[in-house]
């Protein structure tokens, strides 16, 4: 029997999560399609937003308008679901030279960072080397991304709107009114993929470029709370005496495989400033789906007018996923403008995979 929806979504992970929530808050029917561990970018991630890159003394694109509304948007989440996914901890990030420090200070009362960052001369924990003081970034924390995911393909199950298993692209058929996958029969399909985009037949025109992250569990006494603390990797404290340490880029060996060299790297940088002892009791990898320009991909594939894409989130998907899906939902049933710099129509249009 033919069962007749608005929307397939392909791929579980935030973007196609968030996709989701804003159909079902505006009652439109879909089916997520996704097998359990295969948005392994998603589950790997340490979840962490934050609107300033304090390395460069950059801040991320719209942060004004995303960053502020976050908690919000996930309380809500957390509303639905039942469950607690959002942590939000202030981001103290370490200043490590006299340069620096005054270099902040010249910008910190900036009208664009002012309303994110706060300079603080004091140190966040007896173990934790920060001599020139620290730089306490608002609006920031990190969300429980394996908990959150997991916990919505369970609500949504028992609506029947889950379907595990990963799709096959043989089986997708479509003509003018619309799409059809085995039993289903839609008006509208987005892919919200990630890097598995890249093999997918129908989504030529999405160019990405993958960035490798790993990311450390690690357990100590020492005791870090109600902050992350960052210089070069993160420390996120979690229960029970444990933290997760990270990240790391790389461009090259784009593989789930966790390797010695990004270890010592995250390790190195971790002990310029940590300087209690540890034990790393968890070592994962994970493949983000980067852009070459570093903006989110939204809007229309080549071949289907009903055919819509999510991708590119990057390293900032929990903050980024929010709010351009919600521009995304807008774009497919509201008429809503997506902006040249986010817009599929930005990548060339003609490739054949």
């Amino acid at each position: 029997m033919t069962r007749n929806i608005e929307n397939i979504i392909v791929g579980g992970g935030l973007a196609g999560t968030w996709m989701a929530y804003h159909f079902l808050k505006a009652s439109k029917s879909f089916v997520l399609i996704d097998s359990v561990g295969h948005s392994k970018s998603s589950m790997v991630a340490a979840g962490i937003f934050n609107p300033i890159v304090p390395s460069r003394q950059k801040i991320s694109y719209k942060a004004d308008e995303i960053y502020p509304y976050l908690g919000k948007k996930y309380h809500e989440m957390e509303v639905f679901l039942h469950e607690k996914i959002l942590h939000k901890l202030t981001i103290s990030y370490i200043i490590d030279s006299l340069k620096e420090l005054n270099d902040w200070a010249a910008v910190a009362e900036n009208h664009i960072f002012k309303d994110f960052v706060i300079m603080r001369n004091e140190r966040l924990a007896d173990a934790i080397i920060s001599d020139f003081g620290v730089l306490e970034i608002q609006d920031t924390g990190w969300v429980d991304i394996p908990l959150f995911l997991s916990s919505f393909r369970n609500k949504i199950s028992e609506i029947n709107a889950y379907i595990n298993q990963d799709f096959d692209y043989s089986l997708l058929k479509y003509d003018d009114m619309g799409f059809s996958y085995k039993d289903l029969r839609s008006t509208n399909i987005i892919f919200c993929q990630g890097t598995a985009a890249l093999n997918n037949p129908f989504t030529p025109e999405i160019e990405l470029n993958p960035a490798k992250g790993e990311v450390l569990l690690i357990q100590s006494d020492e005791i870090v709370e109600g902050t992350i603390p960052q210089n070069g990797v993160f420390l996120v404290p979690l229960a029970n005496q444990t933290f997760k340490v990270g990240s790391n880029f790389t461009w090259d060996n784009l593989d789930y495989e966790p390797t010695e060299e990004a270890k010592t790297e995250i390790l190195n940088k971790l002990t310029k400033w940590f300087k209690a002892p540890f034990d790393v009791i968890e070592h994962v990898a994970g493949v983000r789906p980067s852009t070459a320009d570093r903006r989110p991909i939204l809007g229309n594939l080549n071949f289907h007018p009903n055919a819509y894409a999510l991708n590119g989130l990057g390293s900032k998907g929990v903050a980024l996923a929010p709010y351009y899906s919600n521009i995304l939902y807008k774009a497919i049933y509201d008429g809503g403008e997506i902006e040249k710099e986010v817009n599929i129509k930005r990548l060339k249009r003609n490739k054949i995979r």
